[in-house]
């Protein structure tokens, strides 16, 4: 349903546009537009009403459907801010990573733990959280880490790695005696050859910085 189906929908229920503006955060002209097929054109009007129909932006200006809890609309949608252009991409667990893996374009929607917005390129770029101490100093607990699958990975360069039972790692990929090598920077864990089942799924672009 669209943004007027939705406006009609909460008029029809007894709410009256008085109310309705003041539950919404918008003027009652606001409203009125609506119903007159005058759309918004500031975004803040849009997140207004994305926050009261609890329906992401974007899904609500596309005429969408709301989605599911942990289901978000994946698209290109930039808007240019004082540091620069910005988009949203997926905050992913381990077992929603694949979802960006198994095709060349991301898929439409996508299971995550959130939406977070960023300035870093990557049409399947999504981020992660570190889930331990292994890469400490440089990588603590609880950061956020962004990571693009379809980058070219070196020796020096940080990667995500799936494979291990205790779920992702994050490891600095190197190259010893002809070997690639999963290394932690925290001495308190050992170093692990790349093979089977351990694979690459993408490297580490950001954290608070450029790497």
């Amino acid at each position: 349903m669209n943004l007027k189906g939705l406006v009609h929908r909460e008029l029809s229920e007894g709410v009256t546009e008085k109310e309705l503006a003041s539950a919404v955060g918008v003027s009652v002209r606001t409203l009125g537009d609506i119903l007159a097929d005058k759309l918004p054109e500031e975004p803040s009007v849009w997140d207004a009403f994305a926050r009261y129909f609890r329906i992401e932006a974007d899904f609500l200006q596309a005429g969408g459907p709301p989605l599911p809890t942990g289901v978000f609309r994946l698209g290109e949608s930039i808007h240019g801010v004082a540091v620069g252009p910005m988009r949203k991409v997926p905050l992913l667990n381990c077992h929603q990573v694949d979802q960006m893996l198994t095709k060349h374009e991301p898929p439409g929607v996508v299971h995550a733990e959130a939406m977070l917005e960023t300035d870093v390129t990557g049409k399947r770029t999504f981020a992660v959280t570190v889930k331990d101490d292994s890469m400490q100093p440089l990588f603590s607990e609880g950061e956020v880490i962004f990571v693009n699958p379809d980058l070219p990975r070196q020796s020096g360069q940080y990667v995500l790695v799936d494979g291990d039972p205790k779920g992702a790692l994050l490891r600095q990929l190197k190259h010893v005696g002809g070997e690639a090598v999963l290394h932690p920077l925290n001495r308190r864990y050992e170093d692990l050859p790349l093979s089977p089942p351990h694979r690459i799924w993408g490297r580490v672009v950001r954290l608070r910085k450029n790497l």
